[in-house]
């Protein structure tokens, strides 16, 4: 771990939930499931990003890993669902814009929300506008607490598109594509709540654990060569 002054410490834990707020979409916004049931199978994930904010930060594998327990009720508005979802990455110093050594791990967890316009059932293909209706995640960084709800003065929202995949249709495989333009508020040592900026995060196949290992040793030979270029 990077040994920081009290006050440096709490600005990078304020730049670390800056960029996981901030967060780029990445390429392809689509997966590919067995069934056109929502919530998706897939992550909602952002790319490595750096930010310079009192010392920089960088964020490496943010993902919003998946919906555990969700209950989906059906009225005639639409699909509500509730649910518990995660958000982890890798913190890192930013060495010119890249990662450098690693700070440590970020975990939050806590209940999530969707809201599928117009969607009456779980069997319906199509595109609606899906709208985050809750979203509360705490966890610790760095000795700090982290808490991240949204602001409930903007709409958090986006398309979700099922389509079927390929000619088995009804009982092949269903193409999901979804983003979501979100606005945050960040408490941090359960202080004030800080408005974040919006971003977009988008919907991405989960990774199987053999790619997951292959970025991890991605990411630590970018992390050695940076550290024995400081070393030079």
């Amino acid at each position: 771990m990077v040994s920081l002054r009290p006050w440096r410490a709490v600005l990078r834990v304020a730049a670390v939930l800056s960029v996981v707020a901030a967060s780029a979409p990445v390429a392809q916004a689509s997966i590919i499931q067995s069934s056109p049931s929502l919530p998706p199978n897939g992550w909602y994930t952002a790319p490595t990003l750096c930010l310079n904010l009192g010392g920089g930060v960088c964020i490496v594998g943010a993902a919003l890993k998946g919906f555990n327990g969700a209950v989906s009720i059906f009225d005639q508005t639409g699909q509500s669902v509730d649910a518990s979802t995660s958000l982890d990455a890798l913190v890192y110093t930013d060495v010119n814009n890249m990662p450098g050594m690693l700070i440590g791990p970020l975990s939050l967890s806590g209940p999530i929300g969707i809201f599928y316009a117009g969607r009456m059932d779980n069997t319906e293909t199509g595109t609606w506008t899906s709208s985050l209706t809750e979203l509360d995640l705490m966890g610790m960084f760095n000795g700090h607490s982290i808490e991240v709800i949204l602001n409930p003065s903007m709409t958090s929202s986006g398309p979700t598109t099922v389509m079927p995949f390929g000619n088995q249709f009804p009982d092949g495989e269903f193409q999901v594509s979804s983003f979501f333009d979100v606005f945050v508020e960040i408490s941090i040592d359960h202080g004030g709540f800080m408005a974040g900026p919006m971003r977009t995060f988008t919907l991405t196949p989960t990774p199987e654990p053999g790619s997951v290992t292959l970025l991890a040793l991605g990411v630590l030979g970018i992390t050695g060569k940076l550290r024995r270029r400081l070393r030079s």
